[in-house]
């Protein structure tokens, strides 16, 4: 039998409550335990978590951030189902849990060159993060698309895959080959890196309706833009990507100490280092 630890009202205990930009929608059955209230609960890490995330096998295969998510955000039940759109928000949300709302960023200006050191607010940051209305179908054509956000485990797997073919990409033009063995392995890489796209973006969409007919068959989806016009496949992953962005960090904006002119950046989380202590 075990005795009860005088210690546990020493555990961790949640530091903020976080408003999905979802709303909890994108999940499945057993994702995601929705509080009443609509705010799930973030820890800080634990020394295991700061562990993990300094582990690179775990960085590049995406356990790491799934370990991490389901340690300090415990509602969420299954991390690789996190939609593309609420992920952001969780992990500044366990950073500001952590460490707090201040975060140390150098920014180079697109003036003059310079560099220089600013303190943001992630409070501040996490308020701009869109709430995408992925409910509302797009039209294009006589087609009436409607969109999802990729979930963490779609982007992890879409990530490995551009690494891989970079890499490859690399290596070819110095690579023990002949002409035609060269050419061959650059062609096998445009249509993989085309196979991939088509394959992100079929992801992406949730379902297509034309003439009173609703198509939501991933298979069937997948078909047809490996079929449709080029004009129409570029049409719909533009809309795809217009979706994408309105729901993606805003750019940090700031002012360059040295010409006085206005730049602006993105806010990049490297999990090598953006959980990194606060200064």
């Amino acid at each position: 039998m075990t005795s009860f630890n005088p210690l546990t009202r020493y555990f961790r205990q949640p530091t903020i409550f976080l408003r999905l930009p979802s709303d909890g929608q994108h999940y499945g059955p057993g994702d995601l335990d929705m509080p009443e209230n609509g705010e799930l609960p973030v820890y800080p890490m634990t020394v295991r978590d700061e562990i993990i995330n300094k582990t690179p096998d775990a960085l590049f295969n995406g356990s790491s951030v799934v370990s991490l998510i389901q340690s300090c955000v415990p509602n969420v039940k299954n991390a690789w189902a996190v939609p593309s759109i609420d992920l952001d928000a969780m992990l500044i949300a366990i950073k500001i849990a952590t460490y707090g709302k201040d975060i140390d960023v150098s920014g180079v200006c697109t003036h003059c060159n310079e560099s220089s050191d600013y303190v943001i607010d992630l409070n501040q940051q996490l308020a701009l993060v869109g709430r995408t209305q992925y409910q509302k179908p797009v039209t294009i054509g006589q087609f009436e698309i409607l969109f999802k956000p990729l979930s963490f485990q779609e982007i992890n797997a879409t990530n490995q895959e551009q690494f891989n073919e970079q890499k490859l990409a690399e290596v070819l033009p110095t690579a023990d080959l002949t002409d035609n063995e060269r050419l061959k392995q650059i062609n096998d890489l445009v249509l993989k890196i085309t196979d991939g796209t088509i394959k992100a973006l079929s992801a992406s969409i949730s379902s297509i309706r034309t003439d009173d007919i609703i198509v939501d068959d991933a298979t069937q989806i997948s078909e047809f833009l490996n079929n449709c016009s080029t004009q129409i496949f570029n049409a719909i992953k533009d809309a795809a990507i217009e979706k994408r962005n309105a729901s993606s960090l805003k750019p940090l904006k700031f002012t360059c100490s040295q010409c006085n002119k206005d730049y602006e950046q993105p806010l990049i989380l490297d999990l090598s280092n953006f959980f990194g202590r606060s200064s």
